[in-house]
């Protein structure tokens, strides 16, 4: 009787932690942080994003399955390579006018993304930054874009 009671109670809390809001903080750059409340990855204060070797060192990869929108925040003026590449649920993001360039792989495998708009400022889009987004059938580009790299929007706009 008491395993049986054991497992239960077992079962219950951990349904509790699966049905908690996820809630998680760093930094991103040396003037950069990122908050993930819920289901809404938002990166804050001045200057370029860090750039990650490996995509399982991007500093939200253990919940990049929770991320369904980003929120980048004016001041941050670079998204980096892979920098989303493993939020494969990603629907929405914001892109502040005060990004100049999006690197490569950025968005890549974005399964659900459906919209983006590029901002005038952003001058530049790395390789394959919106390649495998199925679903990506909106892309308004600024005018400022002077380079779009290889694939970039490979695999879009079916």
């Amino acid at each position: 009787m008491r395993k049986i009671f054991t497992f239960f109670l077992a079962l219950i809390v951990g349904a509790g932690t699966l049905f908690a809001e996820t809630k998680a903080s760093g930094t991103c750059g040396e003037h950069l942080t990122w908050d993930l409340t819920g289901e809404v990855l938002t990166i804050s204060g001045t200057g370029d994003m860090a750039e990650w070797d490996e995509t399982e060192n991007i500093p939200w990869y253990s919940n990049r399955l929770s991320v369904k929108s980003v929120i980048i925040g004016n001041g941050v003026t670079s998204i980096s390579e892979r920098a989303f590449r493993p939020c494969t649920y990603l629907a929405s993001v914001t892109i502040p006018n005060t990004v100049k360039t999006i690197g490569g792989w950025a968005f890549y495998n974005c399964i659900k993304l459906t919209s983006v708009t590029i901002p005038n400022s952003v001058t530049t889009i790395g390789s394959r930054a919106f390649d495998e987004c199925p679903k990506l059938t909106s892309v308004v580009l600024g005018e400022g874009l002077t380079s779009i790299g290889v694939c970039a929007f490979a695999e879009r706009l079916l």
